[in-house]
């Protein structure tokens, strides 16, 4: 089954803009909105499939305000598609203790089930939560038959301060997503490399990249 994994955004104010893919990644949406994840599913999936959606919501006010917001944007990307679409809440503290970063891993990898598509957003989360995000993806990738990792993005929002109303405020006006998945590959690679003895393994992996699409 194709899964999708995204953290909820934790901002006070959310922003739904138009993210434009670069580098040419097949991740189109011409939709504004706050989570990234949704260009993904629109370009990764067909019409009527059966999709599963893994909220990763920490226990923070803000978070939960936006959970509303973010689902309101799935569930019409989810009916403009036709799809069925099964939606999973992972909660953990609000908290970067290392204790709660194991048992979110732990939680994420009881997900991973053999002949998966692996889809996920890294974009939003405190810092450590991205890291768990990619060290249950290389369990499953390991660990589990027939896993297939088939996109990891990464938005970036720009905007600058504005005067409204005689208050300045941030703004948000332009966005961007990123195809990171070949940092998944090259981080596999690179261990590969070391347990073989290779030196600049960095030569060798750009080789592979100039010959292929990602990897």
């Amino acid at each position: 089954m194709k899964k999708f994994f995204t953290s909820v955004p934790f901002q006070s104010v959310l922003t739904n803009i138009i993210y434009k893919p670069v580098g040419g990644a097949p991740l189109a949406y011409d939709k504004a909105h706050s989570l990234p994840i949704l260009n993904v599913i629109n370009n990764c999936t067909t019409k009527g499939e059966e999709i599963e959606v893994i909220f990763l919501v920490g226990d923070n006010e803000n978070i939960r305000k936006n959970l509303e917001i973010v689902e309101q944007s799935l569930d019409e990307l989810v009916t403009e598609r036709e799809l069925k679409c099964r939606k999973i809440y992972i909660e953990y503290p609000d908290s970067d203790d290392i204790s709660v970063m194991l048992e979110l891993y732990g939680k994420l990898i009881r997900l991973c089930e053999d002949n998966d598509e692996i889809y996920s957003c890294i974009t939003f989360g405190t810092k450590p939560v991205p890291l768990v995000q990619m060290m249950a993806m290389r369990y499953a990738y390991h660990a589990k038959k027939n896993v297939f990792i088939g996109m990891i993005v990464y938005g970036k929002a720009h905007g600058k301060m504005k005067e409204i109303n005689g208050i300045r405020k941030y703004v948000t006006d332009n966005a961007e997503i990123y195809d990171m998945t070949s940092m998944f590959y090259m981080d596999e690679l690179s261990e590969r490399f070391c347990r073989m003895g290779i030196e600049n393994p960095e030569e060798k992996i750009a080789g592979m990249i100039s010959k292929t699409e990602g990897f």
